[in-house]
């Protein structure tokens, strides 16, 4: 199988489902590049709305360019999948 990268990556409908269920949510994931390692990412999740000086949780793992989105999207389905019948 061929390596997809960040910038080609492509979200199938379920992904987009979980990530839209985490936007409307206030479930906020997101990419944080690692400094001085190029193309080297942690993911950062913040649950709720935003409070001015919030600690912010990274994901224990570094992704790189290959399977960053993925993880992503695994992330989004694991808040999806925990909370979906709760809201």
């Amino acid at each position: 199988m061929q390596k997809i990268n960040l910038k080609t990556y492509i979200p199938s409908t379920n992904e987009l489902i979980w990530y839209r269920f985490c936007v409307n949510n206030n479930f906020r994931i997101s990419l944080s590049g690692i400094y001085n390692q190029p193309k080297k990412y942690r993911i950062c999740i913040q649950i709720g709305p935003y409070k001015k000086g919030e600690k912010i949780n990274y994901s224990p793992e570094i992704y790189d360019e290959y399977n960053v989105m993925e993880n992503y999207f695994n992330f989004c389905k694991y808040y999806f999948d925990k909370y979906e019948k709760q809201l």
